[in-house]
């Protein structure tokens, strides 16, 4: 967790360079971001099933012998490493955004270091996907369009940051 407040208080400093959206914008946007969660985490539901799927059927034509190449010569072991490499960072994306739902909802801080929970996962999924591409242009472009991404996500997390209650520092009486 301190790493954690180490990395908020230097994105922090980032931010705050930044043109930043009028205030009326960061409070709606920090009062319905809990229905954005939500929906996010329906949809990575709905995304899991459906890549799972794919990759099973990937799999079960991988090992197939096969007159017909051209359906299963596409399917390759690096494309179901990738694949399975997505699928699990897909699931722990949308197991966090299930989990910052409700804190989100009644705006406790909690929700909010979820969302940048997410944000780290996402910058890691972003490197290795990019590395598991294999190739120097995939490479490039992966982390070119991963880090604009993440700018963006980053940009509208810290909007909303002050909004979200920091919980009080328990003070220790002394008899």
């Amino acid at each position: 967790m301190e790493l954690i407040n180490k990395l908020e208080k230097i994105v922090l400093g980032w931010a705050k360079s930044v043109p930043h959206l009028p205030a009326a914008g960061q409070k709606w946007l920090g009062s319905n971001v809990w229905w954005v969660a939500l929906v996010g985490a329906i949809l990575s539901g709905i995304a899991v099933l459906v890549t799972a799927g794919v990759l099973f059927t990937a799999i079960s034509l991988l090992g197939a012998a096969s007159s017909v190449y051209y359906v299963s010569g596409s399917y390759t072991s690096i494309a179901v490493l990738n694949a399975a490499v997505s699928l699990v960072f897909l699931i722990v994306n949308g197991l966090l955004l299930a989990l910052a739902v409700k804190p989100l909802q009644t705006k406790q801080k909690k929700g909010w270091v979820l969302l940048f929970l997410i944000l780290l996962v996402e910058a890691v999924s972003v490197v290795v996907n990019a590395i598991l591409s294999f190739s120097v242009l995939g490479f490039i472009i992966g982390i070119l369009f991963g880090a604009i991404g993440l700018a963006i996500g980053a940009y509208f997390v810290f909007e909303i940051h002050g909004q979200f209650s920091h919980p009080p520092k328990a003070t220790i009486k002394k008899a």
